[in-house]
């Protein structure tokens, strides 16, 4: 009995860390007296007239599913390759072929990995440079981060004077 507890136990622990994740939504959550979007408003960035879907946002989204659905099929043939080099039972022919397989699935994964690091280095570029800049007062010693009137820059956020 107390292993069917464990088991419970164990499978609902793995229920909440997948299910925590969905309660947070970071554009309604209160931050600073409202949510992201008065945030950034009040900050200074320009909140309205923005389409959440970019090109590269769409682009990227579509390279993540593709490299994610990859991952998947190497996932299967790296278990088809197990099985059958488990099964293979001393048959040189199979155990060479279970080999090869898991050879080039483990192959397969680095040209993932790397294809989904270009792709996140190249859209995060793109997406850095189509980002909008703050707006507003001539505070602040430099070009960067101008703070509204009325506001200083202090520790890389705009304060109250």
């Amino acid at each position: 009995m107390s292993k069917i507890i464990k088991q419970f136990s164990i499978l609902a622990l793995l229920i909440l860390i997948l299910v925590f994740p969905y309660f947070v939504f970071g554009q309604t959550t209160p931050t600073m007296g409202g949510n992201l979007k008065d945030l950034g408003a009040k900050s200074g960035y320009q909140t309205s007239g923005i389409d959440e879907f970019s090109v590269s946002r769409i682009a990227g989204t579509g390279v993540n599913i593709f490299l994610s659905l990859l991952g998947i099929i190497f996932i299967v043939l790296m278990l088809y390759g197990g099985f059958l080099w488990m099964t293979g039972r001393g048959n040189e022919e199979r155990l060479t072929k279970a080999k090869e397989l898991i050879q080039a699935a483990i192959i397969g994964l680095i040209i993932i990995t790397a294809a989904y690091a270009i792709s996140f280095f190249v859209f995060g570029r793109i997406a850095s440079q189509t980002l909008t800049t703050p707006t507003g007062g001539s505070s602040g010693s430099s070009g960067y981060g101008k703070c509204p009137d009325g506001q200083v820059m202090n520790l890389g956020n705009c304060v109250e004077k």
